[in-house]
């Protein structure tokens, strides 16, 4: 009886060739999609900074606004009152907007007001926003004269603050912000803060030579 015999066949070169055709076809489908989605990762979290960036200068300015109180005084007999709150006292707590292109159309190009608390007289915070080589500053200038300033965002343009003349207590606030990493993306806010307290109001102050 004739035992069966087994023969070993390796690859031949065709198969391999197929082999490794297939194997760097696979590979090349993974990196270009590898490539894609890290693409749309960077420009997602590009994009995400760029919205924060934006929240957090509004949040900024609505928490500096919304933090404007009336201005505590203290009579030579040692009497509390609020300034503006006597008869004949019109000077309450304004929020001063500075006119400085002569365009009383678009408002004006810096705002600045007092930050005040009741718990300390003696306090008294004097809050400057205004643009200097594209970056929008706040400038904060204390009871004893120190100036502190800040920069709350990069490339910052047409920076406007505007009265409402249907309510004095009413701050609209325009300006065009730029993405410093990505130069064509721009994003234009308009929004408006109300002051929540009496005995303060918003005056635009025009600056002519």
């Amino acid at each position: 009886m004739k035992k069966a015999q087994t023969t070993n066949r390796g690859f031949t070169l065709l198969e391999l060739s197929v082999s490794v055709l297939i194997v760097s076809l696979i590979i090349l489908v993974l990196i270009v999609v590898f490539r894609s989605n890290l693409a749309t990762f960077k420009w997602g979290q590009q994009h995400m900074e760029f919205n924060q960036k934006i929240q957090l200068v509004m949040k900024q300015l609505f928490t500096d606004f919304k933090q404007i109180n009336p201005i505590l005084r203290q009579d030579e007999e040692g009497h509390m009152f609020l300034q503006g709150e006597k008869i004949g006292d019109l000077f309450p707590n304004l929020v001063t907007i500075f006119d400085k292109d002569k365009d009383p159309d678009n408002g004006g190009e810096e705002v600045a007001f007092f930050l005040t608390t009741f718990s300390d007289m003696n306090r008294r915070d004097h809050i400057k926003y205004f643009i200097d080589k594209s970056e929008l500053i706040r400038q904060k200038t204390d009871h004893d004269g120190n100036v502190k300033r800040f920069v709350v965002a990069e490339k910052v343009s047409d920076l406007h603050f505007t009265e409402d003349s249907g309510d004095i207590r009413q701050i609209k606030i325009k300006l065009t912000m730029t993405d410093p990493k990505k130069p064509e993306r721009s994003e234009n806010l308009d929004f408006a803060v109300r002051l929540e307290t009496d005995l303060v109001c918003v005056k635009t102050v025009r600056e002519y030579d």
